[in-house]
């Protein structure tokens, strides 16, 4: 895939979950892996705004070529170097699931259908500071299991074969959720 259609379908990604309350503010990152290279969105900009030079090529070793990547840079990295099929990382703070990530075993599967066949595994960790070695080593060890990690007080990340693939786990994910948190309030 060529660079600048991997810029484009970040800041395309970054528009999408702006608009769908996925992130907020200048909260989330989102990073796209192309051979022995990484894209990734800039620290403290808001995703819905990005701009080509937003997004910056760091190696495998995490050597930035310029500008400030994201703090979550080194999960990113270690998601890569675990997991060889995925391409894409996205870091979001959807409302809904951090709130039924409160309650970790809250997350009903079934509770709609083939939502188990879609999400399949969802992991829970415990909340550690963003941005910090320890965090990036748990969801770097959580994600060898699953493709859905929701982080205590914090956020969900989702990995995928591409960009649309680990976006849908987390609109399917924040979708139940919604639904969840809605049948508690009626039921």
């Amino acid at each position: 895939m060529k660079k600048e259609q991997i810029v484009k379908a970040i800041i395309k990604t970054g528009v999408i979950l702006y608009n769908k309350d996925l992130i907020y503010a200048t909260n989330g990152n989102i990073s796209v892996r192309n051979g022995k290279e990484i894209y990734i969105t800039a620290t403290g900009l808001c995703k819905a705004d990005l701009k080509p030079d937003d997004i910056l090529r760091v190696n495998t070793s995490g050597k930035v070529a310029k500008g400030a990547p994201s703090i979550e840079l080194n999960m990113h990295l270690g998601i890569y170097k675990n997991r060889k099929d995925i391409n894409a990382v996205i870091l979001a703070h959807p409302f809904f699931t951090n709130l039924i990530g409160i309650q970790p075993g809250a997350l009903n599967l079934s509770a709609l259908p083939d939502m188990e066949k879609h999400l399949k595994d969802v992991d829970f960790i415990r909340s550690i500071k963003p941005g910090s070695a320890e965090l990036a080593k748990a969801v770097t060890a959580a994600i060898k299991k699953t493709d859905i990690i929701v982080i205590h007080r914090y956020g969900a990340v989702t990995v995928g074969s591409d960009l649309p693939d680990a976006r849908y786990k987390l609109e399917r994910l924040e979708y139940l959720a919604k639904f969840l948190v809605f049948k508690q309030i009626i039921f």
